[in-house]
């Protein structure tokens, strides 16, 4: 079976790639920095992972770059693959599609909770890739939108984790605050297995994957500290010294969340979750 990556080099695509191969998967990466993919031949590949995008950038507010990248070109892709007999096609999307940002406050998002596009210029460009995507399904070819929530894994660049190993290493006593705030994440781990299982079993449509536990600021501190094998203290005084600050961005930012509910994510039959919330922290973390 073959494989191809649209992104070169990204984390989440090394990690799909090394985690198809062990599968025995033969596996590609293509870079799209160029326009060489509206030429390129898919008829190749069984199936194919779509990971490139522009995500966040606060000096860049070119709506017309966001949507060239994160929406006109997946569909491109996915349309000239669909041409070509590709039979599955797997769209890594963004939580921001729902426009739900983090809040010191339980913030779910279920079944229920509706699309926005009164949302970021991220968000916004990604839902309407999927919702481009989405009329290309039929019987021949699948599409597979995949909206993970916090990635993480040893190696990740993204700044969340490893600012709160930085604190954990630092505060000798962490403030214990918003125990009942919690965020959704995935260990790089899960997140290639459940790509992987998407396309042997043929699924389709869009999909909300996370870890087995869904975990406070001071549950994910304490697993890092566990992680780094530190002893974890935490303080509910310090705790309610920082609500008295809680108007400061950085308090939302910290302990602030936006989950997945369960059911979002758990899929009948199949099993995703390989590695368990504190034994990837543990990966992540340690040396």
């Amino acid at each position: 079976m073959n494989l191809l990556i649209i992104g070169k080099n990204s984390y989440i695509g090394n990690h799909i790639d090394e985690w198809f191969t062990k599968y025995g998967w033969k596996a590609d990466q293509l870079d799209v920095l160029t326009e060489d993919w509206k030429k390129f031949d898919y008829s190749p590949y069984d199936a194919i992972v779509h990971v490139a995008g522009i995500v966040h950038r606060s000096n860049c507010n070119d709506w017309d770059l966001y949507k060239k990248v994160n929406a006109d070109m997946p569909i491109g892709i996915a349309t000239k693959a669909k041409e070509q007999g590709v039979k599955t096609y797997v769209f890594f999307s963004t939580m921001g599609v729902y426009g739900v940002g983090k809040a010191l406050c339980p913030n779910v998002i279920d079944e229920n909770t509706p699309y926005s596009m009164e949302n970021s210029m991220y968000g916004k460009s990604k839902l309407m890739a999927e919702e481009g995507l989405n009329k290309l399904q039929d019987r021949t070819f699948n599409v597979v939108s995949v909206r993970p929530p916090s990635v993480y894994g040893k190696g990740c660049k993204g700044g969340y984790i490893t600012g709160f190993t930085g604190i954990v290493r630092k505060l000798p006593v962490i403030p214990r605050a918003y125990e009942n705030v919690k965020q959704s994440f995935i260990y790089i781990d899960n997140l290639s297995e459940f790509v992987r299982l998407a396309i042997e079993n043929n699924l389709h449509g869009g999909f909300c994957p996370q870890d087995d536990r869904i975990v406070s600021a001071n549950e994910l501190m304490e697993a890092i500290a566990k992680g780094l094998g530190k002893k974890y203290r935490a303080s509910k005084l310090l705790g309610l010294s920082l609500r008295l600050i809680s108007f400061v961005p950085l308090v939302n930012k910290a302990y602030g969340g936006v989950e997945y509910a369960r059911s979002l994510s758990d899929i009948k039959g199949l099993s995703y979750v390989v590695v368990p919330f504190e034994e990837g922290m543990r990966r992540t973390v340690s040396k």
